[in-house]
C-alpha cells in the first residue's frame, strides 16, 4: 500500500519542486498540494492521508501556522504523521517544533532530497533531522537563545502577538481566557526585558518566531 502524502507551503515554486520530487517515487502517492492551513485541514479531513509535509510559516490560514497549527493538526488528525519543512534557523524554533511532538524536520537550506527519507521515517513514527537542522539543534541551549527561559505557552502567545493578533484573538484561537493570555504575554515580555510592541516584533523576527514578512509590521510599529 502506498503512503499518501499532502504538501502544504505558501510558495508555489517550492510546492512544484516538492511535487516533482515525490511524484513517481515507489510507494508514495501525492494526494494534493495546498497553500495555507485552511485548505490543509479541509483536504486532510476529506482524504486518507498518512503524512503531511508542511511549511512552518504559512500566514492567513484559518488555523494559523507555526506551533499552534502543528499542535492543532496532531489533535485533529492523530494518525497522520507530520514532516516540517522550514526556513527557520533558530535553535529555539526547532526545539519548540520537537517539543510540540513533531520529530521529522527538514531545513529548506538542505537539498530537497532529504524529504524522501523524512517522509518514510515519519510514516514509521520515527525521527529524522536534515543536516542543517541537526547542526542547529547541536548548539548548547545555554548559548543559543534567551527565549529558552519562556514556557511553551508564553512562547506561543508571544509568537502570535508578534504576528499581529490581539490578546482577545489569541485567547479565542487557543481556547484560553483573555486574562490568562494577557498574563502570559506580560510574563514573557518581563522575562525577556521587552517593554514595547516594537521590541517584541524585533525579538520575534530575530529569533525566528515569525516569518520575515512580519518585518514590515515591526517597522510600522516602530515608526508610530
Amino acid at each position: 500500500m502506498k503512503l499518501r502524502i499532502v504538501i502544504a507551503d505558501d510558495h508555489p515554486v517550492l510546492l512544484a519542486g516538492i511535487a516533482h520530487l515525490l511524484q513517481g517515487q515507489p510507494g508514495l502517492e501525492l494526494v494534493g498540494m495546498v497553500k495555507d492551513s485552511t485548505a490543509l485541514v479541509e483536504l486532510v479531513s476529506g482524504s486518507s492521508v498518512d503524512v503531511v509535509v508542511s511549511d512552518f510559516s504559512m500566514p492567513h490560514g484559518r488555523y494559523g501556522d507555526g506551533i499552534a497549527m502543528l499542535r492543532f493538526l496532531q489533535r485533529r488528525f492523530p494518525k497522520t504523521r507530520l514532516v516540517v519543512l522550514t526556513g527557520m534557523e533558530s535553535p529555539l524554533v526547532l526545539r519548540n517544533i520537537l517539543a510540540a511532538g513533531v520529530r521529522c524536520i527538514v531545513s529548506k537550506t538542505d537539498p530537497l532530497d532529504h524529504l524522501l527519507p523524512a517522509v518514510r521515517v515519519a510514516a514509521a513514527d520515527g525521527a529524522y533531522q536534515s543536516p542543517e537542522v541537526a547542526a542547529r539543534l547541536a548548539v548548547d541551549p545555554a548559548m543559543a537563545d534567551h527565549g529558552e527561559v519562556l514556557s511553551k505557552r508564553e512562547n506561543e502567545v508571544l509568537r502570535m502577538y508578534a504576528e499581529g493578533l490581539s490578546v482577545i484573538e489569541i485567547a479565542e484561537r487557543i481556547g484560553r481566557s483573555r486574562k490568562t493570555v494577557s498574563t502570559q504575554k506580560v510574563a514573557a515580555m518581563r522575562k525577556l526585558n521587552l517593554s514595547t510592541d516594537a521590541e517584541v516584533f524585533h525579538y520575534a523576527i530575530a529569533h525566528g518566531l515569525v516569518s520575515a514578512s512580519q518585518q514590515a509590521r515591526a517597522k510600522a510599529v516602530e515608526s508610530e
